[in-house]
């Protein structure tokens, strides 16, 4: 239990730091939504994710584990589903320009913005959890 919800805590910080610093992935700011919503994405990735892999596993066998990363969209793609509070929307990422070099403005639809919305949980659950840990 206590292994649960220092997990469930781990992924609320890591819903809302990302979604205050990503367009594409959007929390509700209530405290009590971002802890549900942690809590939540915390029995998926204990119930589903072992059942997505197994399900996955012929891809990753063949890739060497390239397709490993869809098994994280898969489950936020769930999350989205489930709850109201957590949504992935196309995103749009202003331009940069630093001292003549430009960046210009990026578009993304709702897939690109779901795998990156992926990955940056994923990178942020696990830094937090490395930190924790040390």
């Amino acid at each position: 239990m206590r292994r649960f919800l220092r997990l469930a805590l781990l992924n609320s910080i890591s819903l809302f730091v990302v979604s205050a610093f990503y367009p594409g992935l959007i929390v509700t700011p209530l405290l009590t939504g971002i802890v549900y919503a942690g809590a939540v994405f915390t029995l998926i990735n204990y119930l589903v994710k072992p059942i997505v892999k197994l399900l996955l596993l012929p891809i990753n066998l063949v890739t060497l584990g390239l397709f490993r990363w869809l098994s994280n969209v898969l489950i936020l793609l769930t999350l989205t589903r489930l709850l109201s509070t957590v949504s992935v929307v196309p995103a749009v990422i202003p331009s940069l320009a630093y001292q003549g070099f430009v960046v210009p403005q990026i578009a993304m639809g709702f897939p690109a913005s779901l795998i990156i919305s992926s990955f940056l949980l994923s990178f942020v659950f696990t830094l937090l959890n490395w930190l924790l840990t040390k």
